[in-house]
């Protein structure tokens, strides 16, 4: 039972008793509390009784316990009084001792002393080694304490002046050989790996070897001068990284990625921890940790002024060996051989990835330099990263200056564009070698009193600084590498990453909205006053090619030529050489997309030149010299009522498809053919054609298909990439050769519209050829059929001879020789479609001058008959076999037509009635008429009755499909 469990029992006993007034209720819980004592007695009699031998043990460890607490405390008392005896003994030797620790003191002290004399006296020798071990930081920690003990606590020894002269010449070596690493980790150690990666991705021999490891590499190593131990830095703390490290920092090289940085972001966050702890640094993890080792040392020699100083007086020069020493690697082991213009983009790449590894290093080297000035507390001393970036820029100039041919500058200025190009394509130039000009300061002129120009020693010196300077010259330009010749043009290889460095550039100077670097104002201004100058000149000369040069008009049947334009035909020299125009201003719209606008623009005015040019060469082909002459399809091509009734039959779709899908029906070419064959019967069968208004050159028609095929692929061309410009609402993506990358900003749609514009009318100037080509053959048809007819042999005796007379008449024969003489001069020069365009119809065009010529003949015999049949079948056979390659049926027609004549007109109204109408009614009734002439005494009346007898028939019988009654 618990404390407060008792008390609320016995609070409860003083209310009962307090309450109770008899006597017999406090009996009762006297009794109740008597029977709860003896229960709790017994209860606790037997917790004893059961607890027996715990509570023995409990009792023999007390006791124990009290034993030892009683004899600790009296060895307690006899420590104190012996701790008071001696206290008291050595307060009676007190000066004793004390001298005697004096004493050992100063021996102490002396020993020490000799120790650091005996150091001293070995530290030249261990300097000397630890350096040619390159464990830079312990030499220059031991030189340095050294130095600080003989200028304070040994600086009264004169026994260590030649110590001191020895260590003070070991640190001068020392410096010098930090400088000497510093400069090799910062410009060679750093872009090792860059270098490794152009090699590794040529096909020479040896590809681990180093740049200046070749054949007169010591002449243009530039750290062999000095002390002479810089090694190949294949051994220890050369920081490079070979192998599986050097793979995997390829993959950091890659196009996309960052090739400027040093470290990875990890061993970024590594470096940084070491930079508080410069023991922890090990030069053998590659150039960081070298530099961090390097200006902690040069920091506790308290150099790092001097040091600034010296890097940045070198700067230039190790900027300029890095570009000399790529240079040289690529001409002898790239993976194309010199002068290969893609060699330059790799250049450029590898110059600007060392540039970044050298400007990344500075700044490791600033930060390492700053916090050794902090830890050391030495004169504070900073590089300025501004500065470094202001020499690469210089170094970037000086590789553009080498590649650009600036010269081309003072030449434009005298070449002459043509009038039209002139203020289209008028451009200010500069020259821009006025950049590299070191501008000296005006120093007032000293007037001399006496001149010895003229004397012996004067003139024999002249000649000899003069040969002297000139050879320097020579020498210089011969130790200049190129990878390719200059070029204007080579900037389009070098733009996009150009761009993507000046960004950067301007990224890490911090250049304000609006304002540009340097390296951006040189590229501009050569832009503008030198390339899109030469852009110009080299449009012109292939405008004034185009126009002007024999072999422009000529065709281009190279198959390599051929295929890589993706065409089947050959296209003309000069359609060849402006698209080739076109397309290199297209590329230069996605490598100079800030000029884009400006391309676009000079390629509308190559555009309209070239269609002007193109309608002359059209006009030159289709125009006699004489105005009064003409030519009927030129003309008729020219109408604009029938070129656009003319593609508004179905015939012209056959064109815009490459292939048909469906085999049309003789039914469906009838449909389609019939419209136009009833137009041209109309318009040229009732008029003769002189042979001045054909043209029957093959050579003529040969080059009109040329030409028609030139300008339809250039002008489908031009449409195509014209359509995937990107404009203001949306961003389209160029299609073919002249595809425009992403980077094109979007266009003017006015510009843009205009190029589609200008296309259509190329596009109109070739359907217009094509039409030439298809009237003038049906125009030929006239003009061989006509003379069956209408000529001097077209009387009694040409169809109703005697069977001698029944060969094909001359008049086919020369009509079959013609179109053989065209399809033969078009086979090679269009496409499938468009010869099937212009001979498809032809079959129907001579069946309808033939039937329609009934009219004109006299008279007609069996004989005659089977010469009808026979030039009839010679033309269909000339169409089936060597042009169209179908049954011509339309001729079977004709032939049906002509042997009707064997028939007696009574026997030919028979046959209408039991065979239906396959003829017009005119048809027909010039049938009659010319049987009626055809017999020997013919008699009008019967030729009225056979009339009159012909209008009921038709008027009562139902024609067949596709005839016309």
């Amino acid at each position: 039972m618990g404390d407060r469990e008792a008390s609320g029992l016995l609070m409860s006993v003083i209310r009962t008793l307090h309450e109770t007034d008899t006597g017999q209720e406090r009996e009762e819980q006297k009794k109740k509390l008597e029977l709860e004592f003896k229960q709790c007695d017994t209860r606790l009699d037997q917790l004893v009784a059961y607890h027996q031998g715990d509570l023995s043990s409990v009792m023999q460890t007390y006791s124990t316990l009290s034993g030892r607490l009683h004899r600790a405390r009296g060895k307690l008392s006899t420590v104190r009084e012996s701790l008071i005896a001696c206290k008291e003994l050595l307060h009676y030797k007190r000066d004793e001792l004390k001298k005697l620790w004096l004493d050992g003191v100063e021996q102490k002290h002396i020993l020490q002393l000799l120790k650091q004399i005996q150091e001293m006296k070995d530290l030249p020798e261990k300097i000397g080694s630890q350096m040619a071990k390159k464990e830079f930081l312990v030499a220059t920690r031991g030189l340095t304490s050294s130095l600080d003990l003989l200028k304070g606590t040994l600086k009264d020894v004169e026994a260590l002046g030649e110590v001191r002269s020895e260590l003070e010449s070991r640190s001068a070596q020392l410096y010098s050989r930090l400088m000497e690493d510093l400069t090799a980790q910062i410009y060679v150690e750093a872009t090792w790996d860059v270098l490794q990666l152009q090699r590794v991705g040529s096909t020479r021999e040896n590809p681990f070897q180093r740049a200046d490891s070749g054949r007169n590499s010591s002449d243009k190593n530039p750290f062999s001068s000095g002390s002479g131990k810089k090694k190949d830095g294949s051994g220890k703390g050369s920081g490079r990284k070979t192998g599986e490290q050097l793979k995997a920092r390829r993959l950091l090289l890659e196009p996309g990625t960052s090739s400027g940085s040093l470290l990875t972001p990890a061993e970024e966050d590594d470096w940084n921890k070491i930079l508080n702890d410069p023991d922890s640094a090990d030069a053998t993890l590659g150039p960081a940790h070298a530099i961090l080792i390097d200006m902690e040392c040069l920091a506790l020699l308290n150099k790092l002024p001097e040091t600034v100083e010296s890097l940045n007086s070198d700067l230039q020069k190790q900027l300029s060996q890095i570009l000399s020493r790529t240079s040289q690697q690529l001409a002898e082991s790239g993976r194309y051989p010199q002068g290969d213009k893609r060699l330059l983009p790799q250049l450029f790449s590898a110059v600007v990835a060392q540039l970044q590894r050298v400007v990344e290093a500075h700044r490791l080297a600033a930060m390492a330099g700053q916090k050794a000035v902090v830890r050391n507390k030495m004169d504070q001393a900073r590089l300025d990263l501004a500065e470094v970036w202001s020499r690469v820029q210089s170094v970037i100039q000086v590789l553009l200056t080498d590649y650009l041919d600036f010269k081309s500058s003072s030449t434009l200025g005298s070449l002459s564009l043509p009038q039209q190009s002139a203020n289209t394509f008028s451009e200010p130039t500069a020259d821009i070698n006025s950049y590299f000009v070191r501008r000296k300061t005006a120093r007032p002129k000293r007037s001399s009193l006496f001149r010895f120009d003229s004397s012996s020693t004067a003139l024999s010196m002249n000649d000899y600084l003069r040969e002297h300077v000139e050879s320097d010259k020579e020498g210089a330009k011969e130790d200049k590498i190129l990878v390719c010749p200059a070029d204007p043009h080579n900037i389009t290889l070098i733009f996009n990453q150009l761009m993507q460095f000046i960004q950067e550039i301007e990224k890490a100077l911090k250049v304000q909205p609006g304002a540009h670097c340097t390296l951006y104002a040189f590229l501009m201004d050569y832009i503008k006053d030198v390339f899109l100058g030469q852009i110009h000149v080299d449009i012109s000369n292939s405008l004034n090619s185009a126009s002007q040069s024999l072999d422009a008009w000529k065709s281009v049947t190279d198959t390599d030529v051929l295929r890589e334009l993706a065409v089947s035909r050959p296209l003309l020299q000069s359609t060849v050489s402006v698209w080739k125009s076109m397309a290199e201003l297209g590329e230069m719209m996605g490598t100079l997309p800030l000029y884009s606008h400006h391309f676009l623009t000079i390629m509308c005015n190559i555009l309209m030149q070239y269609k002007e040019i193109c309608g002359a060469a059209y006009r030159g082909l289709v125009q006699p010299e004489a105005e009064d002459k003409r030519i009927i399809s030129a003309q008729w091509a020219k109408d604009e009522d029938i070129s656009r009734f003319l593609k508004s039959l179905p015939n012209w779709n056959t064109v815009e498809r490459e292939s048909q899908s469906v085999e049309e029906t003789a039914e469906e070419i009838d449909q389609r053919n019939a419209k136009e064959t009833e137009m041209l019967v109309q318009n040229l069968g009732s008029s003769d054609i002189p042979p001045h208004e054909i043209l029957s050159d093959p050579a003529q028609l040969r080059s009109l298909a040329q030409l028609q095929e030139s300008l339809d692929w250039f002008a489908q061309s031009v449409l195509k990439f014209a359509r995937g410009l990107p404009t203001g609402s949306s961003t389209g993506g160029g299609v073919g050769k002249l595809s425009v990358v992403s980077v094109v900003p979007p266009l003017p749609e006015t510009t843009i519209n205009t190029l589609i514009s200008l296309a259509k009318e190329f596009e109109e100037l070739a359907d217009v050829c094509l039409l030439v080509l298809h009237l003038e053959v049906r125009v030929h048809c006239f003009y061989y059929l006509m003379p069956l007819w209408r000529g001097p042999g077209g009387g009694p005796s040409q169809f109703s001879g005697g069977p001698d007379s029944t060969d094909p008449s001359n008049e086919i024969i020369q009509l079959n020789k013609d179109l053989l003489a065209v399809e033969d001069a078009l086979d090679s020069s269009l496409q499938p479609q468009k010869i099937q365009y212009v001979f498809e119809g032809v079959s129907h065009l001579v069946s309808a001058i033939l039937i329609s010529s009934a009219a004109t003949i006299k008279r007609i015999n069996s004989n005659g008959v089977k010469k009808m049949c026979r030039n009839i079948f010679a033309v269909q056979h000339t169409l089936t076999a060597s042009i169209t390659g179908r049954r011509e049926l339309a001729l079977d027609q004709a032939k049906t037509f002509y042997e009707l004549f064997n028939l007696t007109p009574k026997e030919l109204l028979t046959s209408i009635v039991e065979r239906g109408a396959a003829f017009k009614e005119l048809d027909y009734m010039n049938a009659l008429q010319l049987l009626h002439r055809s017999v020997a005494h013919p008699d009008p009346t019967s030729l009225t009755q056979n009339m009159e007898r012909l209008s009921q028939i038709l008027r009562g019988v139902v024609a067949r499909p596709g005839v016309t009654v």
